[in-house]
């Protein structure tokens, strides 16, 4: 005998998980039992309430205020001061964060509201206008504009929209603010009801808090702070779980879940009235989801076709992730949500005796899954029960609109991603990040001339200075460390006859395919990133409208020829060449450029020098690490070679605004290292646990876990470091570390004074220059033993600790003291500010992730070496900046946490407080090559017959 199959027979509607998940809530909440059970690890109550409330009217109509707010301003007057009836939503969202830092309580809670409701407002508007323009709904007073201009069908239907849009728009609105990125960002992820929990209950609302950072944290699941704030209002302020409200409940979610509770309670008839409910407002939140993208595309570039090609596709993407948008009803997306809700819905209407409905309905799940055998099964029952054919089974006309839409689209961006030429390989918002460590979205010139000023890179001189536009000399793109790497590649490369010796990506990808080579993977992974970095710099400064593409990259080093008669009578080129006066160019290029990133530093032997039209010298200066000179391709220059000593090494890069001669061996190199990546995350097969029992036998013990340290990937671990490490690492410091070392770009205070407090001052020494002062019997090569194994002890505990499947990297160490400078005593001020160590904390307690942010960096570890000085405990903060927790430094203790917790440092009032400072990627492309050169020379250093085994280490 056949059975026709339920959801809850089959488990194919939605995941047993999720039912559970479903089924223990109060619809009022929208799951907010299973939220409470999981933040206190009770069992969530299976009690169900069929009352659900959506946001009132009167949200923020308070019956009971107190008389005065914190700062003894009677609420009267400040009531009084609020007179803003024509802000914008945006005016009035930040008038209402400055009421919060101002303790306005009121005006905070009054402000936001209204910022609230006129944000919604305002969007349904918009989309309102979007949707009657393209019904037709409203008509454009260019509806009988008609032309013979060639393409005026397409251009045409641009302009009556683009009118129609802009009438309805105006005169349903009385202001019409620019929505930023920055303010839409902060309404879609909830922000304001973070400020309105607050307000709310700094005036005793309770109700209205709970309800508040309930809806917050529907957006921000991975808040501590808000789940521990809906804890403290439903057991300390004993607030009822029927009063948490979602705020922005919409109809569809409402529906949705309330047809699960009747589905449960096998209530047939409420289920389907509840499921075409939520189709209904579904499709409709589906449409004008679609609408809202017609806002997205971002308009970038002078050339018309590819300007607007490229913001389709943007659209085009924006639409095809409205499903899943949509399908998000509590914090994560349901998998397949559409087809959960007609698997319910034939079931019910089979319940109910309603076969047509049900078949249609089994029509409509099929349309979206064809090849689902449960209902193939449940299909086959209908059709002999009601003697239908395949074809009688007709899906409902939403869904097969819905379909056809879907299906369209995705077949049309499978051909774009398949075919199109999309805009660069790498974002511009993350290639700066690359080797400054910081992700810029600026978009004028002079301001980004102004944040690599702040990297420091300095122009030295500009094309006035060099008597020809498109020229410039700029240093600092470099380091010194990232320099040596990069010569590294060079090594045991063959020498032209006339001296150059060449270095290309064709070269490093056949060298490591035959020699997988870490240390020289980790060179090319510079080499590459530099490439990058220098490419976009050169396309910022020249102003250049088009983009720039890697044409040729190469590493040339000079040296004086075998036979110097080979290059008496031509002129030496930076790529390698040496190019005869009477072919040297007469005019320049009109798509090709060329950098000069120079490794080394030369005497005036080895001088660039521009040419003028008689092949005269124009301009002339030195090199060294990390000179940048720019040029047009076309323009004329030569060089000079060293008589004697190391060869003169730059790094030379071919730019062309010619897509179709974009280099392929850079790509083809991007790809290996992408397959390198993807091999040693296979090969990963490390025991956590056995390396953690490892770290047991030696000594060290996990004195706090994220429990105590209330976040989740945080600990406090003892017993790293022995007393002679410490003693050895702070001798380091004293010995060989400069004051201020590690914020010398920051020129606004002198150099010993710390960068983040006036009171203390500030000496650090980094990997790399450890590595340099033992080379100079400075510091012992004991001392840099021991900064290398105390690093990478850290490192392995951080990785294993948190049971990591990704390995992680140095991104950057740092060995640090601050010391307290004159009476402390009454200090008010913080060792180091409340910040996130890869996104930018704001005022309203978000965290972008910007320029100067460090975006890479995943983990971060302080491993500390003294206790003997006062202050200076380190502290988790919430995102208002106050203290959640605080650590008391001693030798040997380490903190390690998620690079994007936020933190700080109390004030050191009285000695020195040392420390070393981790910070750690996943990511390859930034490891720090620093550790590769102090390994080297470690390894030197103890080969040395003077060098012995120190028994403290």
């Amino acid at each position: 005998m056949a059975y026709f199959s339920s959801c809850s027979k089959t488990r194919h509607c939605y995941s047993p998980m999720l039912k559970n998940f479903l089924l223990g809530i109060i619809v009022v909440v929208s799951t907010f039992q299973v939220l409470v059970s999981a933040l206190d690890d009770s069992t969530a109550a299976k009690s169900l309430s069929s009352n659900l409330e959506g946001p009132g009217d009167d949200v923020g109509a308070f019956a009971v205020l107190p008389d005065v707010n914190e700062d003894g301003q009677s609420i009267e007057a400040e009531i009084n001061q609020i007179d803003d009836t024509n802000l914008s939503f945006e005016e009035l969202y930040e008038q209402g964060v400055r009421a919060y830092d101002d303790h306005l309580w009121y005006s905070c809670a009054n402000k936001i509201e209204r910022a609230v409701q006129d944000y919604k407002v305002f969007k349904h508007t918009l989309s309102n206008c979007r949707l009657e323009c393209s019904k037709g709904l409203r008509e454009s007073q260019l509806a009988n504009l008609t032309s013979q201009v060639p393409d005026f069908s397409t251009f045409g239907k641009f302009l009556r929209d683009a009118d129609c849009y802009r009438r309805c728009t105006e005169e349903s609105l009385d202001t019409h603010p620019q929505l930023t990125d920055r303010m839409e960002s902060a309404f879609e992820k909830r922000l304001p009801y973070h400020y309105l929990q607050f307000c709310y209950y700094k005036l005793d609302r309770l109700k209205l808090a709970a309800s508040a950072a309930y809806t917050y944290y529907l957006a921000n699941p991975q808040d501590v702070d808000t789940k521990q704030n809906i804890v403290y209002y439903r057991d300390t302020a004993k607030v009822s779980e029927t009063d948490f409200v979602d705020l922005e409940l919409q109809p569809y979610k409402e529906h949705y879940i309330r047809a699960l509770l009747a589905y449960d309670e096998h209530q047939w008839g409420s289920v389907i009235f509840h499921f075409e409910g939520c189709l209904e407002e579904y499709f409709k939140e589906h449409e004008r989801c679609l609408s809202d993208c017609e806002g997205k595309g971002q308009l970038q570039g002078p050339e018309f076709s590819t300007v607007v090609a490229d913001a389709i596709v943007d659209i085009m993407a924006c639409k095809l992730d409205c499903e899943k948008k949509l399908s998000t009803i509590y914090t994560e997306p349901i998998k397949l949500l559409l087809q959960d809700i007609y698997h319910h819905l034939q079931f019910a209407y089979y319940k109910e005796g309603e076969l047509e409905k049900a078949a249609e309905a089994t029509a409509s799940f099929l349309l979206l899954n064809s090849t689902h055998q449960v209902m193939l099964d449940n299909k086959a029952i209908l059709k002999k029960e009601l003697h239908y054919t395949d074809d009688d089974f007709i899906p409902q006309k939403d869904v097969a609109e819905y379909a056809a839409l879907r299906e369209e689209m995705q077949a049309l961006m499978d051909i774009i991603k398949r075919e199109y030429r999309l805009r660069d390989l790498l974002p511009e918002g993350e290639v700066i990040n690359l080797l400054s460590r910081a992700d810029q979205d600026l978009k004028e010139t002079d301001d980004w001339m102004s944040r690599y000023e702040k990297l420091g890179m300095h122009i030295i001189s500009k094309s006035v200075d060099l008597h020809r536009h498109e020229r410039f000399v700029t240093d600092g793109l470099l380091k010194e460390d990232q320099c040596e790497e990069l010569l590294a590649l060079t090594e045991d490369l063959p020498t032209e006859p006339i001296g150059s010796r060449k270095f290309d990506l064709k070269v490093a990808r056949q060298r490591l395919e035959d020699d997988l080579n870490e240390d020289y993977e980790a060179s090319l992974r510079l080499f590459v990133r530099a490439a990058e970095v220098v490419r976009h710099y050169t396309q910022r400064y020249l102003q250049i409208s088009v983009s720039l593409h890697l044409k040729y990259t190469s590493i040339v080093c000079w040296s004086q020829p075998q036979e110097p008669a080979l290059i008496e009578s031509c002129h030496i080129q930076e790529d390698g060449t040496c190019v005869r006066f009477d072919d040297m160019a007469d005019e320049l290029y009109s798509d090709s450029y060329t950098t000069v990133t120079y490794l080394n530093t030369a005497d005036e032997d080895g001088d660039f020098q521009f040419l003028n039209e008689k092949n005269e010298v124009d301009s002339a200066f030195g090199i060294k690490c990390g000179r940048t000179v720019g040029f047009n391709s076309g323009d004329r220059h030569t060089i000079k070679v060293p008589k004697s000593g190391n060869p003169r090494c730059a790094m030379v890069i071919r730019y062309t605004t010619d897509v179709n001669n974009d280099e392929k061996d850079y790509h083809d190199t991007l790809t290996l290292l992408q397959r390198i990546d993807e091999l040693r995350l296979a090969n990963e097969a490390k025991n956590a646990k056995d390396i953690m029992k490892q770290f047991e036998e030696e000594g060290v013990r996990v004195v706090q876990t994220g429990k105590e340290l209330l976040g989740t990937e945080r600990f406090v671990a003892d017993g790293l470091a022995s007393d002679a490490q410490c003693s050895t690492l702070r001798s380091m410091v004293q010995n060989g570390a400069l004051l201020g070392d590690g914020y010398d770009h920051l020129d606004s205070k002198p150099s010993f004074i710390s960068p983040h407090t006036e009171h203390e001052m500030y000496q650090g020494i980094t990997i790399y220059r450890a590595a340099k002062l033992a080379q100079q019997n400075t510091i012992s090569p004991f001392g840099l033993r021991a900064f290398l194994e105390l690093s990478e002890k850290s490192r392995l505990l951080v990785e294993n600790y948190f049971n990591l499947t990704k390995p992680l990297y140095f991104d950057y160490t740092h060995l640090v003291c601050r010391t307290a400078v004159g009476d402390n005593s009454d200090r008010q001020d913080l060792s180091h500010p409340v910040h996130a160590d890869n996104c930018l904390l704001q005022s309203d307690g978000s965290c972008t992730k910007g320029y100067p942010a460090f975006t890479q960096r995943d983990y971060s570890a302080i491993l500390y070496l003294n206790d003997d000085f006062d202050g200076g405990e380190f502290f988790f903060a919430h995102s208002n900046k106050t203290e959640q927790v605080a650590v008391k430094p001693q030798c040997g203790r380490l903190v390690g946490f998620n690079a994007g917790d936020f933190h700080g440092v109390r004030a050191v009032t009285r000695g020195q407080r040392c420390a070393l400072a981790l910070w750690f990627t996943h990511n390859p492309n930034f490891k720090e090559l620093a550790h590769i050169q102090a390994r080297k020379t470690l390894k030197q250093l103890e080969l040395e017959p003077e060098v012995q085994h120190h028994e403290d280490l």
